[in-house]
């Protein structure tokens, strides 16, 4: 315990202000998207497609492209500020790897959770999708580091 009281002395009021803003935007954003894929919807039946990229296979056979490219990219970037909120608040998540890992889980939750509430349509694509938003999140969040030379290695 006394080690995480010398570790808050550390902290800067700027980095407290901004782990105390990101903390406030992940809240929101958790359950902005727990509205939006649960809450807001009526229960009705459990369904699910199992059948990975099948979004992209009827995109290209219906020609209907600018649906599809939305519910796509939608998918993908609903999960984009997740990747990128997480490595501010913990340096546990400053690789892709656990990144990945994180948004997998997250969104296999929300998929579950669908199909057993009745409450949307539990599909492979929405994990592979949001994954992928995750992982770029995360990526951006690298390059703002890089850029900005915040958070190299804790070397400042």
């Amino acid at each position: 315990m006394l080690k995480n009281i010398d570790r808050t002395k550390k902290i800067s009021f700027s980095d407290l202000l901004i782990k105390s803003i990101c903390i406030f935007a992940l809240l929101l954003y958790l359950y902005c998207v727990l509205y939006i894929t649960l809450i807001d919807r009526t229960v009705g039946m459990r369904r699910h497609v199992f059948r990975p990229l099948w979004e992209v296979s009827s995109m290209f056979r219906s020609g209907n492209y600018r649906y599809w490219s939305g519910q796509i990219g939608c998918n993908i970037i609903m999960l984009m500020p997740l990747g990128f909120l997480l490595p501010v608040l913990s340096e546990r998540f400053r690789s892709i790897k656990v990144i990945a890992a994180a948004g997998f889980t997250f969104s296999v939750l929300i998929e579950l959770t669908q199909y057993y509430t009745g409450r949307g349509l539990f599909e492979s694509d929405d994990i592979i999708h949001n994954t992928i938003g995750a992982v770029l999140g995360c990526m951006m969040f690298m390059i703002i580091s890089f850029i900005s030379g915040i958070n190299q290695d804790n070397k400042e």
